[in-house]
């Protein structure tokens, strides 16, 4: 069990608070691996695309849900307006519905 006694809230590692940090560079042992690494962007990446989906697939009555637990953790005071406007963005990419719904219901203009 743990007794420590937090009087802050917990603050997650990397954050727009705590943003991430590289670490530093070591040497990579070359018998590992064969072959040439590159690093390049991923064209035509779609990270909404199955959120999305996953979403119309649920039954009304789970998407009313769904919007609702949003609504309450987006609604408490210690969301920025900021953060706020991004998952209403995200959720705008995943679904158009959602996004609209989601904001209309925080009083937020949606950004998409």
């Amino acid at each position: 069990m743990n007794f420590m006694h937090r009087d802050e809230e917990v603050n997650y590692f990397p954050s727009r608070f705590d943003p991430c940090r590289h670490a530093e560079r070591h040497p990579i042992p070359p018998p590992v691996l064969s072959g040439k690494r590159d690093k390049c962007i991923i064209e035509k990446e779609n990270n909404f695309k199955q959120p999305g989906e996953r979403y119309r697939s649920w039954a009304p009555d789970r998407q009313e849900r769904f919007i609702c637990r949003w609504v309450e953790a987006l609604s408490d005071p210690r969301v920025t307006h900021e953060i706020r406007s991004i998952w209403i963005s995200y959720w705008s990419q995943a679904d158009k519905s959602l996004g609209q719904k989601l904001a209309s219901r925080l009083n937020v203009k949606p950004t998409m």
